[in-house]
């Protein structure tokens, strides 16, 4: 078996709020909707949005923690930091060979975008 793509799964307590982050702040482009349940591109990224906490998920929003890899990190970063993302950690190398930071969304789930330095 190759493994093809994958896409991580928010869980969130108010859809059109987080898509309006998600899209208006950090890039992401709808891909399809089905009801409460939004799947979102940015680039080869695809990560689901669920609002449907009151239809028996049994997921609380604010639990996810996602890493992506990103090819201009720096300029991503003043890009989103001038829209008005929620950033968590600055800008910054790590001492385990990336060049990241992080943002929550407005549930509190936590996107960590960076580039390898090594």
């Amino acid at each position: 078996m190759k493994a093809i793509s994958s896409a991580s799964v928010i869980h969130v307590s108010n859809l059109p709020a987080s898509l309006s982050y998600y899209c208006d702040i950090l890039g992401f482009s709808e891909d399809f909707r089905f009801g409460d349940y939004v799947g979102l591109l940015q680039g080869n990224v695809l990560v689901h949005l669920n609002g449907q906490i009151n239809q028996g998920i049994k997921k609380i929003p604010g639990g996810a923690h996602l890493c992506i890899d990103c090819d201009t990190v720096d300029s991503f970063y003043e890009q989103i930091k001038a829209k008005g993302a929620l950033i968590t950690v600055t800008l910054d190398d790590r001492d385990y060979g990336m060049r990241d930071f992080a943002v929550n969304d407005p549930d509190g789930n936590t996107l960590v975008f960076g580039s390898s330095i090594v």
